[in-house]
């Protein structure tokens, strides 16, 4: 195996690669604090201006989000130049605004619909009943592989 002390160091991502990051992804892991408990669930989102939005239907994750709207949100990246990661924090803003909410709809159908297999069946409306959140990062932080994908590079150092 390749020696740990041959391979690059982790490189630090500044803010405006942990945002390409963000507007390229298309999962994020979503982190919830539900009645004292973490939960996490993967989750489709679209950056508009800056802001991470998802949309959530009535269950664990949207009672959580209601009780506590902190949460923490990574979003990662791998190719055979290596990976990114990004993490961040926030806090969860229902949205009411109809032409936002349209916005996030619209966001959300364009990047999903034709290139992902989290791609809706057709470029419909989507089901009302579905909340949309707003989250605006906070403690952006950012880390990628020091290239490509070997044992002492892979997420967590495996």
């Amino acid at each position: 195996g390749q020696d740990v002390r041959d391979t690059p160091p982790m490189i630090d991502l500044d803010e405006a690669r942990c945002l390409e990051v963000l507007e390229a992804g298309s999962t994020a892991h979503i982190g919830v604090i539900d009645d004292g408990e973490p939960y996490v669930t993967p989750m489709s989102y679209v950056m508009l201006d800056g802001v991470f939005y998802f949309r959530t239907a009535p269950g664990r994750r949207d009672s959580a989000l209601r009780a506590s709207p902190r949460m923490c949100i990574e979003v990662s990246e791998s190719d055979a130049d290596g990976w990114r990661s990004v993490v961040f924090w926030g806090n969860a803003e229902f949205v009411d605004d109809t032409n936002v909410r349209a916005d996030v709809v619209a966001g959300l159908l364009h990047k999903y619909h034709s290139e992902s297999a989290l791609g809706f069946s057709s470029p419909g409306p989507l089901a009302e009943e579905r909340t949309v959140v707003a989250v605006t990062p906070e403690n952006l932080t950012g880390k990628a592989s020091g290239g490509g994908l070997g044992g002492a590079t892979r997420p967590g150092r495996l």
